[in-house]
């Protein structure tokens, strides 16, 4: 959030704040915590749940979005039909090649070394089995959150702040856990999640889909007809997308040092594109600086069907590219279902053009950046030697940061973001 993220602290620093707290490392008054709850004469009632947690994760809150992800008082659908069959995992299809075959190793030794296997060491440090079979979509959230080194500002056991599992991210949600539990989630409203993380991205539709009768090119032949910002794209914008996530992901604060120092004479640029952005606009692609958070991840849904897996739509990261085959890795995150496995880009492109049958609407790939310094994010923040170990380690009174589960709300001027949100509002140009 841009204007809370313009608050300071009384020694001047900008504080970082995307959608939870904004707790000052150094100048931080530490609140008390909550007075016990007073002791009931009755006895309990053995029918309620005692469990906080599960009291507030499964009511419907107010979202915070301009256009909500599930309007209020929407029924549930009904609950999912018990199995016929039981499985232990799926025989992978013979169009795709297994990520721990001969050839499938031979992909990833010859990604590595021309530099197209880059985002597969974050990726992979987070990788992931979904909670469920319909949370494709909160679980590989869940993982570039990770990936990302995003701070949830929330404790998820203990003293540690981590996105530990999927419900952190339902529990402050409009979407019910057992709705996206019967259903799983769209293209948006996984974009809509991600943006009440603080997340920056784009996202992105093949050119077979819904609109594109009347859509219109501009001089060099790119289509550039926009809806719900989102825009209609050929293969070869989603192979260069898809080339330059895994070349130059983006860039945490616990990078190694050799790395930064490979980047130190980088020229920074910032690559968080317009609405109407082109990879041509913005000049040579591969001159994006990595070193200061500028790379992003790429995520993809796709109908499985179309690659002739069981199933319809399903969401996960790509890890990896290899040139000669023009085939990509996909980090499945159903994991119990599929082992990780390389696709021709052309395949995959061509199952996101399936229409989703709860939107009618294609699927697509969606960029995920960091926060930029935009929203409070110092372009220092990869470089080791910015503060110290404590600074580094983001250490915190645990009384001055809320358990999740708990309903205690995360941030004090949560009203005021709410208000000022550049996502209720678009264009922070209208401030």
């Amino acid at each position: 959030n841009e204007t809370a993220s313009n608050l300071t602290t009384t020694s001047g620093k900008n504080r970082h704040c995307n959608t939870c707290t904004c707790y000052d490392t150094q100048n931080i008054t530490q609140q008390q915590p909550p007075p016990p709850p007073q002791k009931s004469t009755s006895a309990p009632n053995p029918t309620q749940p005692q469990n906080n947690h599960q009291q507030t994760s499964n009511q419907p809150k107010t979202c915070q979005l301009p256009t909500p992800l599930i309007q209020p008082n929407t029924p549930l659908p009904p609950p999912l039909p018990k199995p016929t069959y039981s499985f232990y995992q799926r025989v992978l299809p013979k169009t795709l090649t297994s990520f721990t075959s001969l050839e499938g190793k031979t992909r990833f030794a010859q990604s590595l070394q021309s530099k197209h296997a880059e985002s597969y060491f974050p990726l992979s440090q987070q990788f992931l089995t979904q909670m469920d079979p319909a949370y494709c979509g909160i679980s590989t959230l869940v993982l570039v959150l990770n990936a990302l080194a995003m701070d949830p500002n929330v404790r998820w056991r203990g003293g540690w702040r981590w996105y530990g599992d999927e419900s952190m991210l339902l529990e402050r949600c409009c979407l019910e856990e057992e709705r996206v539990r019967r259903e799983g989630i769209t293209l948006e409203e996984f974009g809509g999640l991600a943006r009440c993380q603080g997340v920056n991205l784009v996202v992105k539709r093949p050119l077979e889909s819904d609109g594109c009768d009347d859509v219109s090119l501009n001089d060099e032949g790119m289509v550039v007809k926009s809806t719900m910002q989102s825009e209609f794209y050929g293969i070869d914008e989603f192979r260069r997308d898809i080339i330059m996530s895994v070349q130059m992901p983006p860039r945490t604060r616990w990078d190694d040092d050799e790395d930064e120092n490979d980047n130190d004479n980088d020229e920074a640029v910032s690559i968080i594109p317009s609405k109407h952005s082109r990879p041509e606009d913005d000049g040579d692609r591969t001159n994006i600086d990595s070193h200061n958070g500028g790379g992003y991840f790429l995520v993809t849904s796709f109908a499985r069907y179309a690659l002739h897996q069981t199933g319809d739509g399903h969401l996960s990261p790509i890890a990896a590219y290899h040139a000669s085959t023009d085939s990509c890795l996909i980090l499945d995150v159903a994991r119990f279902k599929y082992i990780p496995y390389w696709v021709s880009v052309k395949d995959l492109y061509d199952a996101m053009i399936p229409k989703d049958s709860a939107t009618g609407r294609s699927r697509g790939w969606v960029l995920m950046f960091p926060p930029t310094e935009k929203y409070g994010v110092s372009k220092n923040s990869g470089n080791h030697q910015a503060g110290s170990i404590e600074a580094r380690e983001g250490k915190r009174p645990a009384v001055c940061v809320p358990l999740t589960g708990s309903g205690i709300p995360i941030c004090p001027v949560e009203g005021i973001k709410v208000e000022y949100c550049s996502v209720r509002h678009h264009s922070t140009d209208d401030r």
